[in-house]
């Protein structure tokens, strides 16, 4: 079974269309926001709700591939597919970690409801994320020590023109890609499962 993780403020819809098509897949959503406070702490809380085990593969976007590469740690899997994810701390923009703290008193919930407005898959997942744990959750890749495991585990795709996250290693990197790498080139992103 291949487990795959969403990005901070998505859930599984983010996976639509030809995603759906891989077998074996399972798109999770964030599990109810508990007070976890670490990636360790939600690598924990997916792996008792979903049942993922060493011979299972996990990839995610985003935050989705940073607790996918907890987990993988946690467990000792041996295939992780990161889309638009970062394995260091230093590959998230700079300015985004240090407007981490802010996260505190940025007005999530009002943000959320002028999302709410529009019609769009992006905004409308947004709107439906739990404020907490976007809250949370910036803090927590803020305090991310990174991943320092087998590096041979991992294959990464990454769009050119992420401009939230950068890929220093070894990545198949799409030309025209941005930072939603997995919603608006999900055929490259399913051809690295594959």
């Amino acid at each position: 079974m291949i487990y795959i993780l969403p990005g901070m403020g998505a859930n599984s819809n983010m996976y639509s269309g030809p995603w759906r098509k891989i077998a074996d897949a399972k798109f999770i959503n964030w599990p109810r926001y508990n007070g976890e406070k670490t990636i360790s702490e939600v690598a924990e809380s997916i792996i008792r709700r979903y049942g993922i085990m060493r011979s299972d593969s996990v990839a995610g976007s985003s935050l989705g591939g940073i607790v996918s590469l907890e987990i993988a740690d946690k467990l000792g899997i041996r295939n992780v597919y990161l889309f638009g994810s970062a394995v260091s701390k230093s590959e998230i923009n700079p300015l985004l970690r240090l407007l981490s703290p802010l996260s505190e008193i940025t007005p999530i919930k009002l943000m959320q409801a002028i999302a709410g407005k529009f019609e769009n898959e992006i905004f409308t997942m947004f709107n439906s994320s739990e404020t907490e744990f976007i809250r949370a959750m910036c803090h927590a890749v803020s305090d991310w020590q990174g991943y320092n495991g087998e590096q041979s585990i991992i294959k990464r795709i990454h769009g050119e023109k992420d401009r939230v996250i950068s890929c220093s290693g070894a990545c198949k990197k799409i030309k025209d890609g941005g930072h939603l790498i997995a919603m608006t080139h999900a055929t490259d992103c399913i051809e690295i499962i594959n």
